[in-house]
């Protein structure tokens, strides 16, 4: 058995549809069926030819080079019983499932090239792969072999032990070829998302975030650990807190996505508090049903997933306290300085 990724759409747009439908599809706008192309090459020159005409010279050589190999990947060399990695957008998980079907060209779907999928999870957390599978699945492409070492066991014990225990030491991480290119803003986000999980748990989260707020502009207030409804921080502008708009905020640290139990339980807490809007955030983002509820909440609730909390540390570091600068002690606001425990 071999291990691909197959991602769906730079933003995972296509995520949901392809868990729901048990399906990999991939398009590069490419409508014509990859089986009718002789060889790669031949596929390298159509899409020369026909679809990357704004590329000129040898740009537009490697641009074609690359998507004929994925697609030539995709359709002729994942088989049935191949393992497919996506590493989801929103909520930062992984899913796994097991090729179940041949390549099918479908010219009725946005993604016209499709392989069925049984996926066997579609919520691991990332934190639950070693350092070196996550390299693997950060590359650039969107079809390709991942080649860590011993990948296919160890994901498959990794979905044995879903959410059980911490990860293990793992291998050496191996480029798939010539072409692979990492996700460096991702792989950065990942590192201090692992600082962050390290250092802030509990009351400590709420303390960050907290002071994310403060250097957003609010006078924001920790409550007091107790009957507290849920609420873990206010916050209100200007230099009293008594400006608009004035925020409750629910913060989770666990290791499980945030359901509608917490949702409506903030939604709950917004008058009880005297409050325009209610934030939640959570360290391992939020399940499908939170997300589709809060789009009908939108202007009353917003959600601070991983990325986001990422997002909002950066955009704020310089103003952040001290002793959370030396926690997460950063090289131009990006990169992650090394440091021992």
């Amino acid at each position: 058995m071999t291990v691909w990724v197959v991602r769906a759409g730079s933003r995972g747009e296509g995520e949901e549809f392809a868990l729901d439908d048990g399906m990999a599809g991939i398009g590069f706008g490419l409508r014509m069926n990859v089986t009718e192309f002789a060889n790669r090459d031949d596929l390298r020159d159509h899409l020369i030819n026909d679809l990357i005409n704004d590329f000129y010279g040898e740009s537009s050589a490697r641009t074609a080079a690359s998507t004929a190999r994925q697609l030539w990947s995709f359709a002729n060399e994942i088989r049935i019983g191949d393992m497919i990695v996506l590493p989801r957008k929103r909520p930062r998980v992984v899913a796994v499932g097991t090729v179940s079907g041949a390549y099918q060209h479908r010219p009725d779907l946005d993604t016209p090239h499709v392989l069925a999928v049984d996926w066997r999870a579609g919520d691991i957390p990332r934190e639950d792969f070693d350092q070196d599978l996550l390299y693997s699945f950060g590359g650039l492409a969107t079809v390709y072999r991942v080649r860590a070492s011993d990948a296919e066991a160890r994901i498959e014990q990794i979905m044995a032990d879903h959410l059980a225990g911490p990860p293990g030491e793992g291998g050496d991480a191996v480029a798939d070829d010539e072409t692979f290119q990492v996700d460096l803003e991702e792989q950065i986000s990942d590192r201090i998302l692992d600082r962050i999980r390290q250092m802030y748990s509990g009351a400590r989260l709420e303390y960050l975030v907290a002071s994310i707020l403060r250097a957003s502009g609010y006078n924001a207030l920790e409550t007091r650990q107790g009957p507290d409804g849920g609420i873990d921080v206010v916050a209100g502008q200007g230099d009293m807190g008594f400006g608009r708009p004035r925020l409750c905020v629910q913060v989770k640290s666990g290791r499980s996505p945030v359901g509608l139990p917490e949702y409506n339980q903030l939604r709950g807490n917004i008058d009880t508090f005297g409050a325009d809007h209610g934030l939640l955030v959570s360290l391992a983002d939020f399940t499908r049903p939170v997300r589709v509820e809060n789009e009908r909440s939108f202007f009353q609730i917003r959600l601070w997933g991983p990325d986001d909390l990422v997002d909002k540390l950066l955009d704020t570091y310089d103003a952040l306290p001290d002793d959370i600068q030396k926690d997460i002690p950063l090289r131009n606001r990006r990169i992650l300085i090394e440091t021992e425990g």
